[in-house]
């Protein structure tokens, strides 16, 4: 008799197996992104007739790494966009959607620059109207209010079969797929059927048109067609015992070497985890480095904050998940490391940790870090169709932002202390990707995302409610010496 998505779903599944004629008694469930989540709380207390879902890119963590905030940093650009067409009430019950944003300027970057501290956008655009929007703003912490909005606590006892399916360049919902996968994986016995695809895709692009490329980057084949025939074969035998279930554990696109690889774990076990360190002169070596004093000094400017792309646009790109660094790379304040030319090529597999050894003059800052393939300068697109130049192309594998006040807690954020060295660690999601030989794999640090990512005022305060003023350059240190060995943590396959 309670009104939630669980047992909502419960008593239609109920519903539709009593009175839909002609039906076998089983019932499967999938949907993409926030249907994704619908589909992740219709297997807790799973009615007995549901056999087998499919959460695929489903919102999970909303203040850890889903759509509106990854490691308490905010989404603005998304947020804004989804809020002002989405958010806004609707009077009376309509076929038609709100009318998204129209820019006054066709360059996001500079629009956003111009509205200055976030809670401007409140007052200009949103007002009261639009509840979950200023519902987030009151919970700038890591509270009950968004704990409560995370399912896996409760993905236990899992009693239907389960896949779980993901892209690896899904700009809203990648933490979601992986961890989904991984808390019906940690919290149930080994017998539970678990299963993970993750293709090279934006978000929801295994349903919507083909899967050959992302922006610049092109598979060499159109990755949705294996995915077609894994889920047609999940569906068939576990609704209606067709076929054979031969699905693998972990069913996944190794970009780079571009190919389907099926692995009995995820993260596979047969891996050897290494340290790629930052040393001076902007190399990255396995090596950790020995000199007894060594950083790199650079001032972030919040007022000049580092872009997310080098286009010029209104709405949130999908392609920038592969798009070309060098724009970044060329700045002053982003920091440059990377390996000498690979000898063999190297594939990572599982999660990323970055372990950042730094110092600031401010209170607060936010730390960027983005792996990426640089490909040799002799490199020729294999798409004749594709214009863009990509000898010497640096494309981005992964990146994902930390905001710093929250290293040592969620719940609980700290100040920096200006000039003190202090540690930042933490996780960034899981690739899949093979750096070849010929190429280098480069690590970029930098302070801003912009607008992707709200900026940071390099003041601790509440950046929710903080003004223009507070807004300061800082000058920042990546250490990478002896004794703060600044590195990424890699899991190689072996």
């Amino acid at each position: 008799m309670d009104i939630d998505e669980t047992t909502d779903t419960w008593d239609t599944v109920d519903w539709l197996v009593k009175n839909v004629e002609n039906n076998n008694g089983n019932v499967g469930i999938f949907g993409i992104s926030y249907p994704g989540f619908y589909s992740t709380m219709g297997i807790i207390n799973a009615h007995p007739a549901v056999k087998a879902v499919s959460p695929q890119a489903p919102v999970t963590a909303w203040f850890i790494g889903d759509d509106f905030h990854h490691n308490g940093a905010f989404f603005l650009q998304d947020c804004f966009n989804f809020y002002y067409s989405n958010g806004r009430p609707r009077k009376e019950p309509t076929r038609s959607g709100n009318q998204g944003f129209r820019y006054p300027v066709p360059d996001n970057y500079e629009f956003f620059l111009s509205l200055g501290a976030v809670k401007n956008i409140t007052q200009k655009y949103f007002g009261d109207t639009i509840k979950f929007w200023n519902d987030a703003f009151s919970h700038p912490d890591y509270d009950d209010f968004w704990k409560a909005r995370d399912p896996r606590q409760y993905l236990k006892n899992v009693t239907p079969a389960v896949m779980t399916v993901g892209g690896w360049f899904d700009a809203e919902d990648l933490y979601g797929a992986l961890n989904t996968y991984e808390a019906i994986e940690t919290q149930n016995p080994p017998d539970t059927r678990n299963y993970l695809v993750m293709g090279p895709w934006s978000h929801g692009q295994w349903a919507f048109g083909e899967g050959k490329n992302l922006g610049n980057i092109y598979w060499g084949m159109d990755a949705n067609d294996v995915y077609a025939v894994q889920e047609e074969t999940f569906f068939n035998y576990y609704l209606k015992g067709e076929g054979k279930p031969e699905i693998a554990e972990a069913a996944i696109f190794v970009t780079g070497s571009n190919k389907w690889r099926n692995f009995e774990t995820w993260p596979p076990k047969n891996i050897i985890e290494k340290k790629l360190y930052f040393q001076p002169g902007e190399i990255a070596s396995f090596e950790a480095p020995a000199v007894k004093t060594s950083f790199d000094e650079y001032v972030s400017d919040p007022m000049n904050p580092v872009p997310y792309t080098e286009d010029v646009h209104t709405s949130r790109t999908e392609a920038y998940m592969t798009d070309d660094q060098r724009f970044a790379s060329r700045r002053p304040d982003v920091m440059v490391y990377q390996t000498a030319v690979l000898t063999e090529d190297i594939t990572l597999t599982g999660p990323l940790t970055a372990d950042l050894f730094v110092s600031t003059t401010g209170t607060d800052a936010d730390y960027v870090v983005k792996l990426i393939d640089v490909f040799p300068p002799d490199t020729k697109a294999e798409d004749p169709d594709l214009k863009y130049p990509l000898g010497g192309y640096q494309m981005l594998v992964r990146g994902e932002v930390f905001r710093g006040k929250y290293r040592n807690s969620f719940e609980k954020p700290e100040p920096f202390v200006p000039g003190k060295i202090t540690e930042v660690k933490y996780e960034i999601p899981d690739v899949a990707h093979t750096f070849k030989k010929g190429h280098r794999i480069m690590v970029q640090v930098q302070n801003s995302w912009f607008p992707l990512v709200d900026r940071n005022p390099q003041k601790f305060v509440n950046i929710y409610k903080c003004s223009d003023s507070d807004f300061q350059k800082a000058t920042h240190r990546i250490y990478h010496d002896a004794k703060y060995p600044s590195n990424l943590k890699i899991s190689m396959l072996k």
